[in-house]
């Protein structure tokens, strides 16, 4: 008997965040975002302002989207974060499903708060 887990259920995860990165990635392209090519710092700066919005929605008490109404505003701007980071890691060919799996791995086997950090 193996004692290693079932490789099956990331391979699956991977898979997943994979097409969502292309499936991002080439709405952008179609939309004409990567026609002059984009900087990190840029992306950055757009995803920094995806969590600034979801901020401001928290602090006024999280209503309704106006442009997706069934779900709130933190939902669609945090929804906002990750089309930035899939459509850029689709972009620049990054495996951000294996990086994932792979920080979740080390994050589980830190110490409780990660040895005393405060936040």
């Amino acid at each position: 008997m193996r004692n290693d887990p079932d490789p099956r259920p990331k391979a699956q995860i991977r898979a997943v965040i994979s097409k969502l990165m292309d499936e991002c990635c080439a709405t952008a392209v179609r939309h004409g975002w990567w026609e002059s090519g984009r900087q990190f710092p840029e992306i950055a700066a757009l995803i920094h302002s995806e969590v600034s919005e979801a901020f401001e929605f928290y602090r006024h008490d999280n209503p309704n989207s106006d442009h997706i109404p069934a779900f709130s505003g933190m939902e669609e701007e945090l929804a906002d974060v990750l089309i930035r980071v899939f459509d850029y890691c689709g972009n620049h060919n990054l495996d951000l499903g294996g990086a994932l799996l792979a920080k979740m791995e080390f994050n589980d086997k830190r110490p409780y708060k990660h040895g005393g950090k405060k936040c």
